[in-house]
C-alpha cells in the first residue's frame, strides 16, 4: 500500500517531452530479482510500449518516452505477478521507488508448508541429526538446556559432555570451537537462546574433514537465515539453590546490502556449593589407620562476554567474515574441611581469587566456483588467554598452625590455520580435501609462599615453571560416493603429525625435567548406507573410525601441587595418547526408531587415579591398558498425539579393560548402562511442559568403581506478547540425587570412599524475547576453523 501511494505521488499534470523511467525490484528475500521481466503498458488502449530484464542490481530503465500515461508489468519466479498504478510521464526523468515483490501463493507450495514438519531425529550417513525446532517447547530454552534434553547425550554439572557412553567429547558450535573451559562453555550455553540453534549434529565417528581427536563431536549449528534489518534476542536466567545464579544474554543482527554484522553481550554469575566427605582406611601390619575429611567448597564468578563479527559479500561467490571474542571473569572461592587422623582433628581453611582472560580472532572465507557443488574455505584462527590468581591456605592441628599463599600464572597463545577443498567429480562422486597446522604455546607458573613472621617467603621446594610447546600438521582426503538410489558410502582418510615438547625448570631446590614426544598417525574412516525399500523408511548403515584422545596440557606437569597435608596431584610427562577404533552397526525406521549395535576398542586408556606414596595420596594420570566396549545404543522417538511427544534413549555397554596400574596388573570387567527419558507436552494458547530424567549405572577403571546416580528435570512455559517472548519455570534436580560416588577397595592395603554433592537442586526463571523485522532473511552460513587446541588448555 505504501508503495502504491508513492507511485500516485508522480502522477502529475500533462508532460510535454520525452522523458526517461528507472526502477528497482527485490524479491521477498530482500535480494535483487535478477533477470525480473518488465513490461511497460501505455494507456488507454493497453498497448506494451517496451520491454527489458532486471539486470544484476535488479535495476531497469526505459527511455525515450512520450508523454502519457503508463503502467508495468511485473513477473519473476517464484513471486506473484505484480502490476502498478497509473504512472503519468511528464517532460522530466522518473525513479520510482523500490518496488517489493510477493512471494507466489500457489496450492503445492501451501501444500508443503501445512504438510512437512522437520523430524526431530534424522540419521545421515555421517552423523545423526537433531532439529531443535522439532523440540517440543525448545523456544523456551537455552541451548545448554537443548544438549541436556537431547537423545543420546549426557551433560554433568561441570559441563563435560558424553555421546552414546563416550565421553571426551569435542563440542564445536558452527564447526568451530567455543575456547572455552567446560564451566565457561556452561555459562556461555546457558545465556544463548535456543531460539538462535538450528540443529544439533552428533558424530559417534566424524568424518576424516574433522580434527581426530575427542572419541567423538556434537556440532552446535546456528540459524543460518540471519534476518535483514535489525534483529535481536534478549534473555535472563535466574535460578535459586545453595546459591544463587544468573545468566544475562543480548545478541544482535544487523544487515544491509552486501554487509552483515553481528554481536552479542553476555554478563554470566555462576556460583555453586560443593560438600565432599570421604573416609580413608590404611591397613599396615595389622593395624589400621583411619582418615576421614569433610569439606565444603563455595565459590562465586562475576563475568562478562562480547561477540562482534562480519561477514560481507564480496561478490556472488565469495564471502568474507570475522569473529572477534573477548571475554573476562573473577572468580571468589573457599573452603573449610576438617580432617580426622585416628580421631585426631586438623582444621583448615582456603581463599583463592583468579581473573580470567581471553581473546580470539577469526578470518575466514568461502568461495564458490562455477562448477555446481565445488567450494573452497579457509580461515585463521588466534587466541590469547592468561588465567592468573591466588588461594591462601590455612590449617591447624594442636598448637602448631601453617599458613601460605599458591600464586598462579597460566598465559597461553593458540593459533591455526585451516583450508578446505571441495569439488564433485561426476553427478555421483564428490571429492574432499583439507590441510590444518596448529601451534600452542602454554605456561603455568606456580609459587608457594610460607608465612614466616608477618611475610610470605617463596618455598622452592613446592614451587614449579611448566612450559609446553606443541605443534599438530594434519591433511586429508574424503570421498563420497553414490551407488545408486538406495546406497551411498563414505571413504576417508586423515594424517596428524605432532611435535610436543615440555620443560619443568629448575630452582635451588628441585631438579628440572625435559620431554619430547614426536609421532605420525593416520586415521580411516568409513562410512555405508542403504536404503532397504523404495521410499527409504527403513535403512542399514555401518561406521567406522580411528581416533584419538590427546592428554590435556596440564597433565604432563610433573610436578606434586597442593590439595591438603596428605593429598596431592600431579601430572605424567611419560602420559602418552590413547587411539580408538569405533565401529557402529545400525538400523533406522523413519528417523523414529533406531537400533545399533557398537564396539569399541581402546589402546593406551588413560585416566586418574590415587596413588599411595608413604602417608600421603597423589591423584596422578596413567596409561592403563587396553579394552574394548560392546553393546547396545538404541532411541525411539514418537509424537503420541498433538499434544505430547516421547523420546526414549538406552545405552547398555559390557567393558573389558586389562593393564598394568603403577606396577601391578589389573582386569576390569562389568556392565553398565544409561537411560534418557524425555516427555514433551504442547498445550493451547502458547503453553508447554517437559519432564525429563536419567539413570546412569555404576562405571569402574581398574580399582576405582564410580557409583550410580539419577536426575530429574521439570519445566513449564508460555509464549507471550505475540509469542516474541516467552517465560519458563523449572525444577532441576528435586531428588537431590545427582552427585558422585568414588570408592576403592582394598588397593595398596587402603579402601577409600568419596562422595561429592554439588549444588544440583534448583528451581529457576527464564525470560527471552526476540525483536526486530522478520520479514527478509539471508543465506550464508561460514563454519569450520581450529578444532581441539583451546579444550586441552584446561
Amino acid at each position: 500500500m505504501k508503495n502504491c501511494m508513492l507511485l500516485f505521488l508522480f502522477i502529475t499534470t500533462t508532460a510535454w517531452a520525452q522523458s526517461n523511467l528507472k526502477g528497482e525490484i527485490k524479491d521477498h528475500h530482500n535480494e535483487a530479482a535478477v533477470g525480473a521481466n518488465v513490461l511497460l503498458i501505455a494507456l488507454p488502449d493497453s498497448q506494451q510500449v517496451a520491454g527489458v530484464a532486471a539486470n544484476a542490481q535488479g535495476k531497469f530503465e526505459f527511455t525515450n518516452l512520450k508523454q502519457g500515461n503508463y503502467f508495468l508489468k511485473i513477473s519473476y519466479l517464484g513471486s506473484k505477478k505484480y502490476q502498478s498504478p497509473t504512472i503519468r510521464i511528464s517532460g522530466t526523468s522518473l525513479s520510482l521507488p523500490t518496488i517489493f515483490l510477493l512471494p507466489e501463493k500457489t496450492q503445492q507450495l501451501a501444500e508443503v508448508v501445512v504438510k512437512t514438519t522437520r523430524p526431530l531425529v534424522v540419521q545421515e550417513e555421517d552423523k545423526t541429526v537433531i532439529n531443535v525446532e522439532a523440540m517440543s517447547g525448545a523456544a523456551t530454552l537455552s541451548a545448554q538446556e537443548v544438549l541436556e534434553r537431547t537423545p543420546s547425550l549426557v551433560v554433568d554439572q561441570n559441563g563435560n559432555v558424553q555421546l552414546n557412553g563416550r565421553s571426551n567429547v569435542l563440542v564445536l558450535i558452527d564447526g568451530r570451537p567455543t575456547y572455552m573451559s567446560g564451566t565457561d562453555l556452561v555459562a556461555y550455553l546457558k545465556s544463548l537462546p535456543a531460539q538462535m540453534l538450528d540443529k544439533l549434529e552428533l558424530m559417534d565417528s566424524p568424518p576424516a574433514k574433522y580434527d581426530a581427536t575427542g572419541s567423538a563431536i556434537v556440532n552446535i549449528v546456528l540459524k543460518k537465515n540471519r534476518l535483514y534489518g535489525l534483529t535481536g534476542n534478549i534473555s535472563t536466567s535466574q535460578s535459586v539453590g545453595h546459591t544463587w545464579r544468573s545468566y544475562n544474554n543480548l545478541n544482535l543482527n544487523y544487515r544491509q546490502g552486501k554487509l552483515n554484522l553481528f554481536g552479542g553481550v553476555g554478563l554470566p554469575r555462576d556460583a555453586n556449593r560443593t560438600v565432599t566427605t570421604s573416609t580413608r582406611t590404611i591397613t599396615e601390619n595389622t593395624t589400621n589407620q583411619e582418615y576421614s575429611s569433610d569439606n565444603t567448597a563455595t565459590s562465586e564468578s562475576l563475568g562478562g562476554t562480547i561477540r562482534l563479527g562480519f561477514d560481507y559479500d564480496k561478490s556472488k561467490n565469495t564471502v568474507i567474515g570475522g569473529q572477534l571474542f573477548l571475554q573476562k571473569s573473577q572468580r571468589n572461592d573457599g573452603a573449610v574441611f576438617t580432617n580426622l587422623i585416628n580421631n585426631e582433628p586438623y582444621y583448615g581453611t582456603n581463599r583463592g581469587q583468579f581473573d580470567w582472560n581471553n581473546l580470539s580472532a577469526n578470518l575466514n572465507f568461502t568461495h564458490k566456483p562455477k562448477k555446481q557443488g565445488s567450494e573452497w574455505s579457509g580461515d585463521v584462527n588466534y587466541q590469547q588467554y592468561g588465567s592468573d590468581g591466588v588461594r591462601n591456605f590455612q590449617s591447624s592441628h594442636a598448637n602448631n598452625t601453617q599458613i601460605f599463599n599458591n600464586v598462579f600464572f597460566t598465559p597461553a597463545t593458540i593459533l591455526t590455520f585451516k583450508t578446505d577443498y571441495r569439488r564433485p567429480v561426476s553427478a555421483k562422486t564428490t571429492f574432499e580435501m583439507g590441510a590444518k597446522i596448529g601451534f600452542v604455546k602454554n605456561a603455568n607458573e606456580a609459587d608457594v609462599e610460607h608465612k614466616k613472621d608477618q611475610n610470605f617467603v617463596l618455598d622452592p621446594t613446592k614451587s614449579n615453571h611448566f612450559f609446553y610447546n606443541e605443534n599438530i600438521n594434519a591433511a586429508y582426503l574424503n570421498l563420497r560416493h553414490t551407488l545408486n538410489k538406495r546406497t551411498s558410502l563414505q571413504m576417508g582418510l586423515r594424517a596428524e603429525n605432532t611435535n610436543i615438547e615440555g620443560n619443568l625448570l629448575p630452582n635451588i631446590a628441585t631438579t628440572g625435567e625435559q620431554f619430547s614426544q614426536y609421532f605420525t598417525n593416520l586415521f580411516p574412516t568409513f562410512f555405508f548406507r542403504r536404503a532397504l525399500d523404495s521410499v527409504g523408511k527403513h535403512s542399514l548403515s555401518f561406521n567406522y573410525g580411528r581416533r584419538i584422545n590427546r592428554p590435556s596440557y596440564q597433565q604432563f606437569n610433573p610436578f606434586l601441587n597442593y590439595v591438603d597435608d596428605y593429598t596431592f596431584t600431579s601430572g605424567n610427562p611419560s602420559l602418552k595418547p590413547f587411539y580408538l577404533h569405533n565401529l557402529q552397526l545400525r538400523y533406522q525406521h523413519n528417523n523414529g526408531i533406531s537400533v545399533g549395535v557398537a564396539m569399541d576398542f581402546a589402546d593406551g586408556l588413560n585416566g586418574d587415579l590415587n596413588i599411595r606414596e608413604g602417608d600421603v595420596f597423589v591423584r596422578k594420570p596413567f596409561n592403563l591398558g587396553k579394552g574394548y566396549r560392546f553393546g547396545i545404543v538404541s532411541n525411539y522417538n514418537k509424537k503420541i498425539n498433538k499434544y505430547w511427544t516421547t523420546n526414549l534413549n538406552f545405552q547398555g555397554f559390557r567393558f573389558n579393560i586389562q593393564g598394568t596400574v603403577n606396577g601391578d596388573v589389573a582386569v576390569t570387567r562389568y556392565v553398565s548402562f544409561r537411560i534418557n527419558a524425555g516427555q514433551q507436552f504442547s498445550f493451547g494458547k502458547g503453553w508447554s511442559a517437559d519432564l525429563y530424567a536419567n539413570i546412569s549405572a555404576r562405571d569402574q577403571v581398574f580399582t576405582m568403581t564410580m557409583g550410580s546416580f539419577y536426575s530429574i528435570y521439570v519445566g513449564v512455559g508460555k509464549k507471550i506478547l505475540k509469542d516474541k517472548g516467552s517465560i519458563r519455570l523449572m525444577i532441576d534436580d528435586p531428588t537431590f540425587a545427582n552427585y558422585r560416588t568414588e570408592t576403592m577397595i582394598n588397593y595398596q592395603n587402603t579402601t577409600q570412599y568419596r562422595k561429592t554433592q554439588s549444588d544440583t537442586r534448583r528451581i529457576g526463571l527464564n525470560f527471552s524475547y526476540r525483536f526486530g523485522n522478520e520479514k527478509y532473511t539471508r543465506r550464508r552460513q561460514t563454519e569450520d576453523t581450529a578444532e581441539e587446541e583451546r579444550r586441552r588448555v584446561q
